[in-house]
């Protein structure tokens, strides 16, 4: 039994009596997110568009979790698995990884999340910000960072180019935006 294992046991029972919260371990931390129907919104808004993109439901997963070797496994709010990836999940089932930003100024998903995902070599990882009203798109991971960054403004459309051929274009002017 790892403090790890004790982290993921203490996160899974406080989902249960916190509700409204998403848990997960973060840096060696108990992180409690509030949930907000605008982040709720925006994941169902991405999974639309992927869907209709002609990706097959089974490939798209919100908040499962999803193993990195003997690192912290991470629960994306949105992961574009590999066709025929199969539970539980493992990083180099993931295409892409998104995260929409549920607090304003935390920086775990600018900063702890990119670095593993880079290192695991995630190929696409979009970080959706409703405070800030911008995505940033990272592709092409190199060590703890992703060599290519690009930014948008809500508004334009964001183009995610999956390994496997599949273009999902993400139109954000209808994203909500949050104080």
């Amino acid at each position: 039994m790892s403090v790890q294992d004790d982290l993921w046991r203490a996160a899974e029972q406080a989902a249960g009596v916190f509700e409204g919260f998403k848990v997960e371990v973060v840096g060696g931390q108990l992180i409690m997110s509030p949930q907000s129907n605008v982040q709720s919104w925006t994941i169902a808004d991405i999974q639309v568009v992927a869907r209709a993109a002609g990706l097959k439901k089974s490939r798209l997963v919100s908040d499962v979790l999803v193993r990195f070797g003997e690192e912290p496994p991470r629960a994306p709010d949105v992961a574009i698995l590999e066709d025929g990836a199969t539970a539980p999940y493992k990083h180099d089932d993931l295409l892409a990884a998104i995260e929409i930003v549920s607090a304003k100024d935390d920086q775990h998903d600018y900063t702890t999340k990119l670095r593993q995902y880079a290192r695991f070599e995630v190929p696409i990882y979009l970080i959706v910000d409703p405070f800030r009203a911008t995505c940033t798109l990272l592709t092409r991971p190199s060590g703890e960072e992703y060599a290519t960054r690009e930014q948008f403004k809500y508004g334009e459309t964001v183009t995610l180019r999956l390994a496997d051929g599949i273009t999902v274009n993400i139109p954000t002017d209808e994203f909500e935006r949050r104080d």
